[in-house]
């Protein structure tokens, strides 16, 4: 598929929150020649502009450069190093995972991750917490770990990915889809928007810190102003074994057009067109009111005097673990949506949007 190398590029990057310079140099690399314009903010989020034939509307298509992961927080007598989470992790996908130190060198240690002896836990059920997991690198005093290592306080912590295509089923396995699918449509959007009339300005945007608060998504809109934005995700999906309510995410359905989560409600009239074209143009599409989670649409569209936002998000099986399953029939489909509505996004369409 044309956007296999891409994802798998944009996967194996290192990017968690507050660290997410590879990702925007590489989102910079494939954007900054081809834009009219590069913009970033103190954060760290960066947008590209491609003009249209109309300034109005301004739509904001941005996804995520973050990544969950973890952080230094302390090292032990014996030269363990405990660590705090990024982002939301379920501590029993952590136990034997491989993982890399980022030193303030840049170098990647990579080490372990274990837990204290089953009967000296705290919770006597066996039950494991973060709290009660350390990593190991081989070292066996703080002296190493900080002289041999160069680790200290602080320091980023990622997942070790294990990368594969399952080509029969067009399925690929990675770490952090959520969301390098989002940057991977933001990018391919700038790319097919580079030489083409659109009746209006887009912004391929990739914003930082949204696993810990949607932070950059708060200022990458105040640097915009969008009237319109199209948020990208790459949405937990819910198809697995033992599921018995209905599913809001299925692998290999189409894209997820979200209605509700507890940070927004998506504009209806939004979701209705989005629907609409779905349906015209015969692309696979599938319906989310989630009682859980969040995106940077919550902040975006409370921003200025309101913005009208809808998120767009192809399903990952196994989000928030060190690996993930993503379709690339679903990547594809939320790539020819998101694409879709932007052509048809106007200075009229956007004022009967706000009537």
């Amino acid at each position: 598929m044309e956007y296999t190398k891409l994802l798998k590029d944009l996967t194996l990057l290192s990017g968690v929150s507050g660290n997410e310079k590879p990702v925007r140099k590489f989102m910079e690399n494939e954007l900054k020649d081809i834009s009219d314009n590069m913009l970033k903010d103190n954060l760290g989020s960066v947008a590209f502009e491609f003009k249209g034939t109309s300034c109005s509307p301004n739509i904001l298509v941005v996804g995520h450069l973050d990544e969950i992961g973890f952080m230094v927080h302390s090292v032990s007598s014996k030269g363990l190093i405990k660590f705090t989470n990024l982002g939301g992790w379920d501590p029993r996908t952590l136990m034997s995972s491989p993982v890399e130190i980022i030193n303030r060198e840049g170098e990647k240690i990579i080490g372990l991750i274990g837990s204290v002896p089953v009967h000296h836990l705290k919770d006597t059920s066996g039950k494991l917490s973060i709290d009660d997991m350390y990593i190991d690198i081989g070292a066996e005093s703080p002296e190493e770990v900080r002289e041999i290592f160069k680790i200290r306080k602080g320091d980023f912590i990622v997942p070790v990915p294990h990368y594969a295509l399952i080509e029969k089923k067009n399925i690929m396995i990675s770490k952090a889809f959520d969301d390098r699918v989002g940057i991977a449509i933001a990018i391919a959007t700038g790319k097919h928007f580079k030489d083409k009339n659109h009746p209006n300005t887009i912004f391929c945007a990739g914003s930082v810190q949204e696993e810990v608060g949607t932070r950059g998504a708060q200022t990458i809109s105040q640097l915009i102003k969008p009237d319109i934005a199209i948020v990208l995700e790459g949405s937990p999906g819910d198809d697995f074994p033992t599921n018995k309510e209905e599913m809001q995410a299925k692998m290999n359905a189409g894209v997820q057009i979200r209605m509700i989560d507890p940070t927004m409600i998506c504009n209806p009239d939004l979701v209705n067109f989005a629907i609409d074209v779905a349906e015209e143009l015969k692309i696979p599409y599938q319906l989310a009111v989630r009682k859980s989670g969040g995106t940077d649409a919550g902040k975006i569209h409370v921003s200025g005097l309101g913005v009208p936002t809808i998120v767009l998000a192809a399903p990952v099986r196994y989000a928030h673990s060190h690996n993930g399953m993503l379709s690339l029939k679903d990547f594809q489909a939320t790539l020819d949506l998101t694409i879709a509505l932007i052509e048809r996004m106007n200075s009229d369409f956007f004022l009967e949007l706000i009537k």
